[in-house]
């Protein structure tokens, strides 16, 4: 009898685990995407330059396409801005890398500044999207984001 017991709680042991697995997103898009765009994801802002801004930028766009209701509008104004910074900097034709010379940063326009004051400003404001795209991802997905 006690096999019996032992066998049962084994397999809803397994049930359990694949309900719970299930829930972690493996088959679903949202989740997918995450982890396909994981590294791009964990090394956001690290390189800054209009290539890999562009990559976030599509990166999330990828993402928000199958974002979930609850954080779909955090995933689309993430993206916005981030492609806000892409535009700006590409508008103004300075390069986001160029941003740590100074004599470059002089020589830009007071419209220059502004419009890209504008887009860094919107990007900026998107930290409360930030964190709970972060919180939604480890919730949903099981996925840590760095």
């Amino acid at each position: 009898m006690a096999n019996g017991v032992t066998t049962a709680a084994a397999a809803t042991t397994v049930m359990l685990g694949a309900l719970v697995l299930g829930g972690c997103g493996a088959d679903d898009p949202y989740c997918v995407a995450v982890e396909t765009h994981q590294k791009s994801l964990d090394s956001f802002g690290a390189k800054r330059s209009d290539d890999a801004y562009a990559s976030y930028a599509k990166a999330l766009a990828s993402i928000s396409k199958v974002a979930p209701t609850p954080v779909d509008e955090e995933w689309t104004t993430l993206t916005r801005a981030t492609k806000g910074v892409v535009t700006a900097q590409r508008d103004v034709g300075f390069a986001l890398q160029d941003m740590a010379d100074e004599d470059k940063r002089t020589a830009l326009s007071a419209g220059d500044i502004e419009v890209l004051n504008k887009a860094y400003t919107q990007f900026n404001d998107t930290t409360p999207q930030r964190r709970a795209i972060v919180t939604d991802v480890k919730k949903t997905c099981d996925i840590q984001l760095k």
